[in-house]
């Protein structure tokens, strides 16, 4: 029977280290390292959410859906929290059924379960009968804390990412039109005479990439929260700023931006770290998914509001896609994954053209210098 305690004992013990472990990740750790508790817990609460959307969809309860959409991210969290906090006591009230020797009996893990609890919320109503007991007491005193000193911190860290977010999307529409367009966002700046200044919105949105890039990946779960607008999402928000770059790179005839491929390139950046850490395959070769009839039809909607279009519509074409092939199929996934509005620039159909496994561990980036 000692060996059996002995062996419970340390089974606890481990099960405490998991779980700070992935506290520590998931919180206090700047890189995105994969916290498997963290991500199942988050999953318990999404994927039954997500059917419940996607059978309002079926049914034409778009309002419901978005409802419900809204959730998973709130609720998400506070499942990832609410596991470390019962994994810690169940993992606790093992130890403290070892050390102190309570009976193997449904009453004695009760009794270890309330010491456990006691302890974990430091109220101290119940105290241990042994001085082993009284330190794995203050041990978990101790781990209770850290675990409310996290959550204090976590919280807010996170909606503050989310605000920074959603500030720049908000912007957008202003800019681009409500749900935000490639050729909104060219439209509206020549019409009111601030093509020449696009350089503003280029310069904000390669800070907002870098931003999204890092937070998306130290807190994925910004990924599932959605925009306060039901017709807006930071998926489409950084597509159009993206679509709008290449078109102005391609379709328009117009001195070339640098700050504007700048731009791309740190969209695609952004995408690329979401993409790897959330297990999604790099950018797909073959074919644009853009229909042609898109790309047509916002040439003769920039032409009629009197941008200068160039003349080769098929050489524009092909050099269009060949430059949105670097980023069109990560879109597609993650607008699948965080279940995003669609728009002709961002169909439906090919959402999650390559679904990731939802558990599939995050590789290890390899820096420069150790390529080198």
């Amino acid at each position: 029977m000692i060996v059996v305690r002995l062996l419970i004992g340390l089974a606890g013990a481990l099960g405490v280290l998991v779980v700070l472990s992935s506290a520590v990740r998931s919180v206090v750790l700047p890189r995105a390292f994969p916290a498997r508790v963290a991500r199942v817990a988050f999953l318990a609460v999404r994927l039954p959410i997500a059917a419940l959307a996607a059978r309002d969809a079926r049914r034409g309860r778009w309002r419901r859906r978005e409802e419900l959409l809204s959730l998973q991210g709130p609720l998400g969290i506070l499942a990832q929290l609410a596991t470390w906090t019962l994994l810690v006591a169940a993992g606790f009230t093992a130890v403290l059924w070892a050390v102190e020797h309570h009976p193997a009996s449904p009453a004695g893990v009760s009794a270890a379960a309330r010491e456990s609890g006691s302890s974990l919320s430091t109220l101290g109503i119940v105290r241990p009968a042994h001085a082993a007991g009284e330190f794995v007491a203050f041990a978990e005193a101790g781990v209770g804390l850290v675990l409310l000193a996290l959550v204090v911190t976590y919280l807010p860290t996170i909606y503050g990412a989310f605000s920074r977010r959603e500030a720049v999307v908000a912007k957008l529409t202003i800019r681009a039109g409500a749900p935000p367009t490639p050729t909104g966002l060219l439209r509206r700046s020549w019409e009111l005479g601030r093509f020449d200044r696009l350089e503003e919105v280029w310069h904000s949105w390669e800070e907002w990439f870098i931003d999204v890039g890092e937070s998306h990946t130290s807190f994925p779960q910004l990924t599932f929260f959605r925009s306060p607008r039901s017709h807006t999402s930071w998926v489409t928000a950084a597509e159009t700023v993206l679509d709008a770059a290449e078109l102005v790179h391609h379709a328009l005839d117009v001195a070339s931006d640098s700050r504007s491929e700048l731009t791309v390139l740190a969209g695609v950046s952004a995408l690329e770290l979401i993409g790897e850490f959330l297990g999604i395959p790099p950018a797909a070769e073959g074919g644009p998914g853009l229909d042609r009839r898109v790309f047509d039809q916002a040439l003769t909607e920039l032409a009629q509001a009197g941008l200068p279009v160039v003349e080769d519509h098929e050489r524009a074409w092909r050099a269009f896609a060949d430059g949105r092939r670097r980023y069109e199929s990560l879109l597609f996934t993650i607008a699948g994954l965080a279940d995003a509005v669609p728009t002709p620039w961002l169909p439906a159909e090919l959402f999650g053209r390559h679904r990731p496994p939802v558990l599939r561990p995050v590789p290890a980036r390899r820096d420069s210098a150790e390529d080198g």
